[in-house]
């Protein structure tokens, strides 16, 4: 097995004891040859400053400790470099002389041989760990070409064809427990891994069975009662059954600190009445319950196994079978009651973040243009809010309404030029059923002038406590979102109003609370298809980055609204009453949407039935691939571009 000796360096393990070191165990001349130049990279990285054809006047045992081993291997090593002219060598011997050494071969062309020699042997992580330890601007050209792995793979072997997909993200998971997991990708794990008991239709906008076959409620909603399809399995072999619905949820509504409680706290308590039955007794009418059924939250746990929130089980298509840091592997689960899923394995690989535009990786994935696109609308959007659990200037609306003034999306979007972005005025996209509703908003008027809005901004500034002190502001990382407070920030200067920008890992301030010291937070919210349960989850879910930066009296206004909305008979009512909540946030100056976005999807055409569903992940419960017939090698390759998480 290859184990990057730059890894292992990076890691500082190499001990003061002389070991012999083998790091590629390949038969013949090839794995010689890959065995120098892992030892060429690593040396030539140790001088990376220097430039090749320039002297340098060393020993044989300074070059034995950087790559930890004895001085008869380093000149057994240097002969190889030698032979293959990758080096010159004037060894000189005596007290006190110095060899002299000259590197003839470029640094990036042995790494950018090496990195090649592992895609080519479908050796990914090895090569992603080879990149991962180069400097950055040879980090990027190596990620380019590892961007070509990344689609659908097609390989016969001795368990006959397999086909792996292979996804790339940035943002590293923290959880995949369901009822704590809040972050995109993370989310799009859960829905893969676990069922439950309703499904969302958006297209029929209607709540369908999934693990419950049927459900009803008493007349005035304060009892519902589902009822459990035969013979669902969970992935460790035991079958479903009601004590495991009523485990999930008494797991969440009798621990005060689980994220989610406010979501299902109309529950008061839970029957079993036999293994298929199960009944959930409120508190108070609730007939939003099948919806909130449907919600990531609510997916259903075994009760026999303790949740490792790292390596859950669940009854969905595919189980986890690998998380490490570096790489996340699903496989199909074969017994999956609703239908075994095409896809047999796939892989979710952590990439560092790059600074690779999709046009340039989309054109090394496609290079004659061939592809399909698919357009992923996203619900939700960009949002800007205050840190109200803090003492600041933001306490005071006035100050508030200033910013607000400041961030004018129409301002923005005419000044920035953002692809793939409209200017929005609310978190729900205004298209198909919720067009009747977002016309109720008043939308701010987008005819003021960029001047205008800034002395409006700067009358309410001189109106508010605000006295001059540098206000923080707390930006979700990334070149858009950073980009868009740069702009801000330039705009505060013209008012006078003083500001520090902090780019942040959104995975840690929703799991490590990093904001808490911030007085302004930019982010964004990503829905599902289900609008209105996206709306309540973000009004009543405390790891939302919305509900984490309110303070309590507000938390609490906010859930016995949203117990109101629950209550409400017709569903066209519902979202409409979130929507008037939604304004009185942004005409209190809580809530400051900024734009809506779009994700282009691009794929291989033998890729079939391509959907994108909520949470930017293709639907893998109907992607499948039409292989040619005509396709000979044991390995076929159909590339896709997914937008990293």
């Amino acid at each position: 097995m290859y184990l990057s000796i730059m890894e292992e360096n990076l890691k500082k393990n190499c001990r003061s004891v002389r070991v012999n070191f083998v790091f590629y165990s390949g038969e013949g001349k090839a794995g010689i040859v890959v065995e120098v130049m892992d030892h060429y990279i690593q040396l030539r990285m140790a001088f990376s400053n220097v430039d090749e054809e320039e002297e340098i006047h060393t020993t044989i045992g300074e070059l034995a400790n950087h790559l930890c081993c004895t001085m008869r291997n380093m000149n057994l090593i240097m002969n190889k470099f030698m032979d293959h002219g990758w080096i010159r060598w004037s060894p000189q011997r005596g007290r006190g002389k110095t060899s002299v050494l000259v590197f003839c071969h470029p640094l990036l062309q042995a790494v950018q041989e090496r990195f090649d020699q592992l895609l080519q042997g479908n050796k990914l992580e090895e090569a992603y760990v080879l990149a991962s330890t180069m400097p950055f601007s040879m980090r990027e050209i190596l990620l380019q070409g590892l961007q070509g792995q990344f689609g659908l793979r097609s390989d016969h072997g001795a368990r006959g064809r397999v086909d792996t997909l292979r996804i790339p993200q940035e943002t590293a998971f923290e959880t995949l427990d369901p009822t704590r997991a809040y972050m995109w990708g993370e989310v799009g794990i859960v829905a893969q891994v676990f069922d439950r008991l309703v499904q969302y239709n958006a297209e029929r906008q209607v709540c369908e069975p999934s693990l419950a076959v049927a459900w009803e409620s008493n007349p005035d909603g304060t009892e519902w009662t589902f009822y459990l399809h035969k013979g669902i399995l969970f992935h460790h072999g035991r079958m479903l059954d009601a004590e495991d619905v009523r485990y999930t949820f008494e797991r969440i509504i009798s621990d005060q600190e689980n994220p989610c409680r406010a979501l299902f706290g109309s529950i008061h308590h839970i029957e079993t009445f036999d293994e298929l039955t199960v009944r959930f007794v409120l508190r108070f009418p609730n007939f939003m319950f099948p919806d909130l059924m449907s919600s990531m939250n609510a997916s259903i746990l075994p009760h026999d196994v303790e949740l490792d929130p790292m390596h859950p089980i669940g009854t969905g298509p595919y189980r986890l079978t690998r998380n490490h840091p570096k790489l996340l592997v699903l496989e199909v689960f074969p017994s999956y009651f609703r239908g075994r899923a095409f896809i047999d394995r796939v892989e979710i690989w952590q990439l560092p973040q790059t600074g690779l535009v999709e046009s340039v990786i989309k054109q090394d994935l496609f290079p004659d243009g061939q592809a399909r696109a698919v357009q992923h609308e996203v619900q939700g959007g960009v949002y800007m809010t205050f840190n109200m659990r803090k003492a600041g200037p933001q306490q005071d609306l006035y100050f508030r309404q200033a910013v607000q003034q400041l961030m004018d999306p129409q301002e923005m979007m005419g000044a920035l030029a953002h692809s793939g972005v409209q200017a929005a005025y609310s978190l729900v996209r205004d298209n198909s059923k919720e067009k009747r509703v977002l016309e109720r908003i008043e939308l701010k008027p987008t005819a003021l002038s960029a001047d205008a809005s800034l002395v409006r901004a700067s009358e309410l500034l001189q109106r508010s406590s605000y006295a001059g002190q540098i206000v923080s502001v707390w930006v979700e990382e990334g070149e858009k979102m950073e980009t868009d407070m740069a702009w801000f920030a330039h705009r505060c200067a013209l008012i006078g109003l003083k500001v520090s920008v902090t780019p942040g890992n959104p995975v840690d301030a929703v799991y490590h609370d990093e904001f808490a010291s911030y007085d302004v937070i930019y982010t964004g919210e990503v829905f599902d298809e289900h609008v209105t349960l996206s709306l309540l989850t973000m009004y009543t879910f405390h790891n939302t980055l919305f509900l984490m930066a309110l303070d309590d009296e507000r938390k609490s206004e906010l859930e016995r609204e949203c117990r109101h909305v629950v209550m409400i008979q017709d569903s066209a009512e519902r979202l409409r009453t979130l929507m008037t909540l939604e304004e009185r946030l942004i005409q209190e100056a809580l809530l400051l949407p900024t734009y809506s976005f779009r994700e282009e999807h691009a794929h291989h055409v033998s890729l079939q039935d391509y959907r994108v569903v909520a949470f930017g992940m293709p639907d893998l419960r109907r992607l499948w691939v039409k292989r040619s017939p005509n396709t000979e090698e044991d390995t076929a390759s159909y590339p896709a571009y997914i937008p990293l998480w």
